[in-house]
């Protein structure tokens, strides 16, 4: 994703995304990888060397495993988002006068830190 930068500008707008956005920048390069193997998987065709073939089904177990690991990890972050979600509606319904207590609180910080920012320019 980030290879061809080539000056400095372009280096901090890189390192801003990366700081930005860890986790799509690390899905891209993750997919720019699997893309990568599948053209050398598909280059190397069938191959009279035994090592070549060897490194072959190599790289296709690790694609295979590749694809396998990204798709599970977009299902258990799918799968722990609505835990989370159900809990949070969960604690809301067993204890309504807390969770309003805990946004009145947290409304009044907010309040605070957004006044004195005002008063401070």
């Amino acid at each position: 994703m980030f290879s061809g930068v080539s000056s400095r500008r372009e280096a901090r707008r890189a390192a801003r995304v990366l700081h930005q956005h860890p986790a799509r920048v690390a899905n891209e390069e993750l997919k720019n990888l699997i893309y990568t193997l599948q053209d050398l998987v598909g280059r190397l065709g069938e191959a009279a060397d035994p090592e070549v073939k060897r490194l072959r089904k190599q790289a296709e177990t690790a694609l295979a495993n590749a694809r396998a690991a990204l798709a599970e990890g977009g299902s258990q972050l799918g799968d722990q988002a609505r835990e989370f979600v159900r809990q949070g509606e969960r604690y809301v319904h067993r204890r309504p006068w807390a969770s309003l207590g805990l946004v009145a609180v947290c409304m009044l910080a907010v309040g605070l830190l957004s006044g004195r920012s005002i008063w401070s320019d």
